[in-house]
Parts: C-alpha cells; sequence; structure tokens
C-alpha cells in the first residue's frame, strides 16, 4: 500500500520509469491513457539508458524488455514495479521481493488481443502467407513450391499447453472452424469446458498443430525439447505466442529441417530482441514475428488505462486488486 503520494509541482504522480523505448507518437498515445501519471521512456534498449530511466522514480513499468536485477538496482527510489502485462518472467521478481518492493501485473486483459494474433499466425503458417507475399511481390505467380504442402485449419486436431484467459480464448476462436481442441494445464482439468483434457504425450503424439500459452517458469523452461519434438506427428505444427524459453530453439531448428515438424509461426524468442544469427530466421518453413501479440491500438488502451488506474490507487494509499499482485 502506499505510504504517501508523489506528485511533482505539476500535480502529477511520478516519474512513472517505462521500460520500453517507444516513437514520440506511441509515447503520446501511452501519456493520453495514463492520465495523472508524470511518465519517463525509456531512450533506447540499453543497459544505461534502462539504468538512468528507473533512478529516482517511485515507480517502474516493465514491458517485453524486463527489468533485470542489474536495472533493478540502480532504482533507488522505486515503491511499485508493475508489469504491462500478464507475465513477470523478465521482472527480477526474487530481487524486487527481498527488497520489499510489491510487483503488480495486468492479468487476461491482454488474452482477446493475443489469441486473435495466435489465430491469424497459425493460418498464416499453414498457408505460408508471408512467403507467397514476398514471392508474389517479386514476380513469382503462385509459385509452387510454396503452394505444395498448404493445410487447412479447419477439421484440425489442435492442442494448446496452457490454459489460462489466452489459451481459452483461443479455443473459443477454434470452435469457428471446426477444429477438434484438446488442452494441457499443470493445474489439470478446468470445469465447465467443452474442451477435453490430455496428457502432454496425448497432445505432443496426436496433434496436427500444437499452440503454447503457458507461462514461462523454471519448471515450463525448454517443456518443448527433442524428445517432445520427436513425438510429435510428421508434417505437424508449432505456433508459440507464449514465451520463447518454453521451447528449446535447437532441437526446433533441428526439427524444421529434418522433420517431424512442417513449419512453425513464432511470436517470440528465447532471447528477445531476437539475434538476427538465430538459424530459426534462415528457414523458409518459419513465421517469424517479433513479439507483437499484445499490440494493437486497442489493447494499448486497455493496458495503459489498467497499470496507469494501479499507480494512482498505490500512491493513494490504496490496496491494489490482489489478483493483480505477485508479491
Amino acid at each position: 500500500m502506499g505510504a504517501q503520494t508523489t506528485k511533482n509541482n505539476g500535480g502529477l504522480i511520478g516519474p512513472v520509469a517505462v521500460l520500453e523505448p517507444l516513437p514520440a507518437d506511441m509515447q503520446a498515445m501511452v501519456r493520453s491513457y495514463a492520465t495523472g501519471l508524470d511518465l519517463r521512456f525509456a531512450p533506447s534498449a540499453s543497459d544505461a539508458d534502462f539504468a538512468a530511466t528507473v533512478q529516482g522514480a517511485p515507480y517502474i513499468v516493465a514491458r517485453s524488455l524486463g527489468l533485470s536485477a542489474a536495472t533493478l538496482q540502480q532504482a533507488d527510489a522505486v515503491r511499485l514495479i508493475h508489469q504491462w502485462g500478464t507475465g513477470t518472467d523478465g521482472i527480477a521478481v526474487d530481487v524486487a521481493r527481498a527488497r520489499g518492493i510489491p510487483v503488480a501485473r495486468s492479468p487476461g486483459l491482454n488474452a482477446p488481443t493475443v489469441a486473435d494474433l495466435t489465430l491469424g499466425l497459425m493460418i498464416a503458417t499453414l498457408r505460408r502467407i508471408p512467403q507467397i507475399d514476398l514471392a508474389t511481390r517479386n514476380g513469382a505467380w503462385a509459385p509452387p513450391a510454396l503452394i505444395s504442402g498448404a493445410r487447412d485449419l479447419n477439421g484440425m486436431t489442435v492442442g494448446l499447453i496452457g490454459f489460462g484467459a489466452i489459451g481459452q480464448q483461443v479455443a473459443r476462436r477454434l470452435q469457428g472452424f471446426d477444429c477438434n481442441v484438446v488442452y494441457y494445464q499443470r493445474s489439470g482439468p478446468v470445469q465447465g469446458r467443452s474442451e477435453r483434457y490430455a496428457t502432454l504425450d496425448e497432445i505432443f503424439s496426436t496433434c496436427d498443430l500444437i499452440s503454447l500459452h503457458a507461462p514461462l517458469t523454471d519448471g515450463t523452461r525448454n517443456l518443448v525439447g527433442a524428445a517432445q519434438l520427436a513425438q510429435m506427428k510428421a508434417g505437424s505444427f508449432l505456433v508459440n505466442t507464449a514465451r520463447g524459453g518454453l521451447v528449446n530453439e535447437a532441437a526446433l531448428t533441428r526439427a524444421l529441417q529434418n522433420g517431424p515438424l512442417a513449419a512453425a509461426g513464432l511470436d517470440v524468442f528465447a532471447q528477445e530482441p531476437v539475434n538476427p544469427d538465430n538459424p530459426l530466421l534462415q528457414l523458409d518453413n518459419v513465421v517469424a514475428l517479433p513479439h507483437v501479440g499484445g499490440r494493437t491500438d486497442d489493447n494499448i488502451a486497455r493496458m495503459v488505462a489498467h497499470w496507469a488506474a494501479n499507480i494512482r490507487a498505490f500512491d493513494a494509499g490504496h490496496q491494489i486488486d490482489p489478483g493483480c499482485m505477485v508479491t
């Protein structure tokens, strides 16, 4: 709970360090939704700029680039850390806990947006849309090598690993494609769902397409490795809009080069920004996106309004919804 307000002479709360370098137009958009807050944006993603941005700031908002232990050590006035989104694996939560700094997040708000992107990435991967678009622009009309092997999402058996807010939204959308949806999550079956709960082994061995929606923890890191990929059906597909660390990328590269995988759609990578030399980027059966699952203007409005409201409440000495609190 906030002990006292941190308003500046202009009556704004802050500064609030936003660890996401954004262009001027997007900064203006974010400011318009974060009413009452004095936002300080990191000018770049460098360690030095992140460290300078958090110094003297009572509030820190981390996004996909996270908040490392080294940066947090430079935060000499921080009272609350807020994740712009759900997953807090990029935040040095243990360091925050040791210093008594609460960490909050925005669970479930970006689920519809990420679910939309997931379906789009499924179709783009199955139909090779980016590759065909590039070929068309380069003068090749319906190249047989790209058309051959294209698949329908309609009627596929789709396995969802992770069945929280995003996974359930994906399942809802897949109903419109007459897919047979099965799911797994570590906490067990979800009551009242029509989709069938399955074991991981069953999902890996029977599904035409597997989509990942689990959080990244010590228990889920490299959840999809060589052994799991070897279980998958010949010509199957993998889509990941969750966290890159869920997948062993070296094993995934081999499975895409030598089988059994036909293709993969990836919005996330183990290292972000992804190294341009990452072998996955050299494969023509990979659709690669730069972690944009939640990045729409509509979702920015929802997310910013949420974390801004939590910061205002905390600063006024009110309790933040316990469902938002990590520590």
